[in-house]
């Protein structure tokens, strides 16, 4: 997991689709959500649990349960993938949490891409390698 963290409008998100962009195609798949932090609390995390696994299995009828439901399901099948998953816009644990929960829901090779204005949220989660934009 990669963190970049800075200032609201210091290219955090700017940094990260630039990536995104320049690396997707080494990835069997891919999901780029925006905003993470007013998605959450517009649409709840369980939405975008299902948006993440919607985009990584090409499928839009995805149906999550419960944010439990949702980090049970991510466990099971993001290891069997190499993907790319940038979450955009986190300011809270449980977001982190709910949408890129520990190392061993990822296959070797996948990379998760954190941008947020708040570098605890990213040492909280163990985030080893954090860049600050500044």
């Amino acid at each position: 997991m990669i963190g970049i963290w800075g200032m609201g409008g210091g290219g955090k998100t700017t940094l990260a689709r630039a990536v995104y962009v320049h690396i997707s195609t080494y990835f069997d798949c891919k999901s780029f959500i925006e905003n993470v932090s007013e998605a959450s609390k517009k649409f709840g995390l369980k939405e975008l649990q299902e948006q993440v696994l919607s985009d990584v299995l090409y499928d839009e009828n995805i149906y999550v349960k419960s944010v439990s439901d949702g980090k049970n399901l991510m466990k099971k099948i993001l290891p069997s993938r190499k993907v790319l998953v940038v979450l955009d816009d986190v300011d809270d644990i449980e977001q982190l949490e709910a949408l890129a929960g520990g190392p061993n829901w990822f296959t070797p090779g996948s990379k998760i891409i954190i941008t947020t204005r708040d570098t605890h949220v990213l040492v909280a989660h163990h985030v080893k390698f954090i860049y600050n934009i500044n």
